[in-house]
């Protein structure tokens, strides 16, 4: 009896996860099917569902448009600075406030301002942020960029690798002290591996957020330092909308986060995992 009664209830979730994927990823599907349709296709009204005659002219035409190659490498390097400054400085600042109680409660209060910088919107903070770099030089510069990603995913590393630290008993890293190891040695050799899925996943999901960025990247930068997101905005010229070579782009686009995820998914949720359970 129990088992004909889960079998219905079973196929019935079964049916509403593939309900809920297949609307996650009917979007994605429309976007590569209208990359893949000649003009006169995409435009047709009804639409078809799969493509009559397929082409590559989008594809061709966005890869042999003069800075893509430049902008898909901006991209790359500016997520790698992000990511390197983000996971290092929130690293180390979560595991200060895990391990040492200020005083004043100051604790919360540091943990509540970092976590403001999440709550602003994202327009508020553009303006000063374009005035001051062009003061000091770091507009359209991957530097720059990658500063500001660093510091809108900081708050994600802090609050994310707090829950890990704060589960690592303190009595390890008191034991490679004793042995003659600094705070930051000791943080290094003991903390560092006992914490590395969650460091994985932190970095995974800060680069992905810098891959995807797109409104300082379209105020900060000018050529120099375009990303990807940018390249498909592009598509959109003063008399026309290049609804194919937009779709194209953003498949391309797409394309390398789709690859990394898919080979650090393991990396990834054993660490979303692990973390919800320190975080408990």
């Amino acid at each position: 009896m129990v088992g004909e009664r889960s079998t219905p209830l079973v196929l019935s979730r079964h049916v509403l996860m593939l309900g809920v994927v297949l609307i996650v990823l009917a979007p994605v599907y429309w976007m590569l099917m209208i990359g893949l349709k000649t003009e006169s296709e995409f435009s047709q009204i009804p639409p078809t569902i799969w493509p009559q005659e397929f082409t590559l002219e989008w594809f061709e035409a966005v890869l042999g448009k003069r800075g893509f190659g430049e902008q898909i490498m901006n991209s790359v390097i500016i997520a790698a600075i992000a990511t390197s400054i983000a996971i290092t400085v929130g690293s180390l600042a979560a595991y200060g406030l895990s391990r040492f109680q200020l005083p004043w409660g100051l604790n919360y209060h540091i943990l509540f301002f970092i976590l403001t910088v999440r709550m602003f919107p994202q327009t508020v903070t553009v303006v000063p942020l374009f005035i001051f770099f062009t003061q000091i030089g770091l507009i359209d510069t991957h530097l720059g960029m990658g500063l500001v990603h660093s510091m809108l995913e900081l708050p994600l590393a802090v609050w994310m690798m707090l829950g890990f630290f704060r589960d690592i008993p303190r009595d390890l890293e008191e034991a490679a002290m004793v042995d003659g190891d600094h705070w930051l040695g000791a943080f290094r050799k003991v903390i560092v591996p006992l914490v590395r899925p969650g460091l994985a996943a932190t970095s995974i999901l800060i680069l992905i957020a810098s891959w995807n960025e797109f409104l300082f990247s379209l105020i900060l930068t000018r050529t120099e330092a375009q990303t990807l997101p940018i390249a498909v905005a592009n598509q959109v010229t003063q008399f026309d909308i290049l609804y194919g070579r937009m779709m194209a782009a953003s498949a391309i686009s797409i394309i390398p986060v789709l690859i990394f995820t898919l080979l650090v998914q393991r990396n990834l949720i054993r660490g979303l995992t692990l973390g919800g359970v320190s975080g408990a």
